[in-house]
């Protein structure tokens, strides 16, 4: 991670796509949200997740090449296409100084990984106190939020020749 990326807000990050038409995408991530933009069959397109919906920043051995170790740290969530690769190398040191700084810079959980399908939670002592809360979910989110709940029951509409009838409270009832 740069500076001047976080001053910005966002990193930019470029990674290799299969399915995508130059095998690339481009993926800025933010503290609030990531966007991976791609294109597909000539489609342009933009993909907004917002960053808690991420399970955590993984640290993972990916490989074993001429007796040293590869290591990986990356974003890691449900859908596989989804998840960031953030940086690689061979330096323990290096890769675990820059996976604890995601892990600061996102407020995210710090996962080590196990194998490509399972991470498991690290306590990094300060990274317990940036955990993030679990995102809203949407059914009724919006409306709660813009008006309060017994407005959101349907008006009932007056026309416009209707009149009012008074009741006069002394007067004796009369069923009809």
């Amino acid at each position: 991670m740069t500076s001047p990326a976080k001053a910005e807000g966002f990193i930019r990050i470029e990674a290799a796509d299969p399915r995508s038409d130059n095998r690339r995408r481009v993926v800025f991530v933010a503290r609030e949200a990531v966007t991976i933009r791609r294109a597909v069959s000539g489609v342009t397109m933009a993909i907004r997740i917002e960053s808690c919906a991420y399970r955590g920043v993984a640290l993972r051995i990916t490989a074993l090449e001429e007796g040293r170790f590869r290591y990986e740290v990356r974003l890691a969530h449900r859908d596989p296409d989804l998840s960031v690769p953030l940086g690689e190398g061979e330096d323990l040191a290096s890769m675990e100084a820059q996976w604890r700084e995601w892990v600061a810079f996102l407020r995210l959980p710090a996962l080590a990984g196990r194998s490509e399908a399972t991470d498991a939670l690290v306590n990094l002592g300060e990274a317990e106190l940036t955990r993030r809360i679990a995102c809203a979910r949407r059914r009724g989110d919006a409306l709660r939020v813009r008006r309060p709940r017994f407005l959101k029951r349907r008006a009932v509409s007056r026309s416009a020749g209707a009149t009012i009838a008074t009741v006069d409270p002394d007067a004796p009832f009369h069923a009809d």
